[in-house]
């Protein structure tokens, strides 16, 4: 039986090629074949010396039957030695992962035939299985790399020997400044300490988060792992809330805005009756302030289902390349009750929504000014109201600071309807956020450590077109 080996290992050659003895089965087989071969040579040279030859006829075919025994008895041997080898090459590459060497001759119906066939069989069911293993690490790697959850594996000795691209983005760092690391480096020890689930709060980009944490174990190559995976629940939490307050907003405007058009139909209505009839000068005055009210109420609560309207209406983003320096100061100009300030940054394109944007600055930029005006309507700093900007690598950083009151109830910063001014709809922050979040941003609120005032915090990811140096003049618009 032959075998097609197109490419034998070295070591394996080196093997076969650099023997000297022979095996104990070898030797054993040789033996075997030679024994089998004995009768009929022993037959053969009985009827050749005593029959009437010649005596150098007798010795020539004497020699000729050993020398074609010995010949037989070894090319049967090498035969099968030889088949049995290559049998064993084949076993051998898989052993060592390679399953391109397959058994020729694979014939059902003899012992070798057989056995080469199953051997095959072998060869393609690991082929098959280790493709699909490659097949589903490449398919987990990707996942992995793609999912937004935050994935981290440690081995027994707390360091970290798999790590996703969310959780480099977590960390802020580089694959090579992470692998192999323990996790008291990286400053996350306490991620491996705690039940297989439970929700903490971290500090974030954004300020602090709320980070829901499963442990799980596991094992690879035989040794104990352990896999962390961190899912951040802050903006999921907010996206259902946003969802729920749109669809409550949805809701209370249909029915209120039915309610309200027959309420101004009815009323202006009655007020034309009133002035056309025949009433005492009290009752007609007092009939006629009684309806201008209803009208006045009205109006002012259509207004305020509008306002709130716009959180159920937001539309996507439309982006279009901007200067940012431009944007500040038109904005700052918006503000006609104080000076504000702008402390230019780097001369920078950014990628946004310039309505958007500048609609969520106006909203903070009023706030601020409120805070201030509230403290004092006459002694306003020079720095009562700033705008400033920064850039970091393809993101932007804009700051609204002033010096007013600061935050008292920030629990509540961002609840609708809910405001701490007589004449507030509790609708701009709420409003700003949403606004910085479709641009894939954060928006932070805290009180200020230099002085009392608020600090306002926005982070726009990714937008960043084009920077250069940042210029040296300050402004008061």
């Amino acid at each position: 039986m032959g075998f097609m080996l197109p490419t034998l290992r070295a070591k394996k050659s080196a093997d076969y090629s650099g023997r000297q003895q022979p095996t104990r089965f070898e030797g054993r087989l040789l033996a075997s074949v030679l024994s089998s071969g004995v009768p009929g040579i022993a037959l053969s040279l009985v009827l050749l010396w005593y029959g009437s030859y010649s005596l150098d006829h007798k010795l020539e075919f004497t020699l000729l039957a050993m020398v074609l025994w010995l010949v037989l008895s070894v090319s049967t041997r090498d035969a099968v030695v030889n088949s049995l080898r290559g049998l064993s090459n084949v076993v051998a590459a898989m052993k060592d992962e390679d399953f391109s060497f397959r058994a020729t001759e694979a014939i059902s119906g003899d012992a070798l035939g057989d056995l080469a066939v199953e051997i095959n069989s072998l060869s393609y069911a690991l082929a098959e299985e280790r493709l699909g293993s490659l097949e589903t690490a490449n398919l987990l790697r990707k996942v992995m790399a793609e999912a937004g959850a935050i994935i981290f594996a440690f081995s027994a000795d707390e360091r970290v020997r798999i790590i996703n691209r969310a959780g480099l983005e977590f960390l802020r760092k580089k694959e090579e400044g992470v692998l192999n690391h323990t996790a008291q480096e990286l400053g996350i020890q306490d991620l491996l300490e705690g039940s297989d689930w439970e929700v903490v709060s971290r500090p974030g980009s954004g300020g602090e988060k709320r980070w829901i944490i499963r442990r799980a174990r596991f094992r690879q190559q035989g040794q104990p792992h352990r896999l962390i995976l961190l899912t951040e629940a802050s903006e999921a939490l907010r996206a259902e809330e946003r969802l729920a307050w749109q669809r409550l907003i949805r809701v209370l405007s249909h029915e209120i805005n039915n309610s309200l058009a027959p309420i101004k139909t009815i009323a202006g209505t009655l007020g034309r009756m009133s002035s056309n009839a025949q009433l005492p000068r009290s009752l007609a005055e007092d009939l006629g302030y009684g309806l201008g009210v209803i009208r006045d109420r009205a109006d002012s609560l259509g207004r305020f289902l509008q306002s709130y309207a716009q959180l159920a209406k937001l539309p996507t983003p439309t982006r279009r390349v901007v200067s940012l320096g431009d944007l500040m100061e038109r904005i700052a100009t918006l503000e006609p009750r104080l000076a504000v300030k702008i402390i230019p940054g780097s001369n920078v394109l950014v990628e946004v929504d310039p309505d958007q944007i500048e609609q969520a600055l106006i909203n903070l930029v009023k706030n601020a000014t409120d805070s201030v005006l509230l403290v004092s309507e006459k002694n306003i700093g020079p720095e009562a109201v700033t705008l400033s900007w920064s850039v970091h690598s393809h993101d932007v950083e804009i700051l609204v600071r002033d010096e007013g009151l600061g935050l008292t109830k920030t629990e509540n910063l961002f609840v609708p309807f809910f405001t701490t001014k007589e004449s507030g709809s509790g609708i701009g922050l709420l409003l700003s956020r949403q606004i910085i979040e479709a641009h894939h941003g954060t928006l932070v609120l805290k009180n200020r450590l230099d002085r009392p005032g608020c600090l306002v915090e926005i982070r726009l990811a990714t937008c960043v077109v084009e920077s250069s140096q940042p210029s040296r003049l300050t402004a008061d618009i």
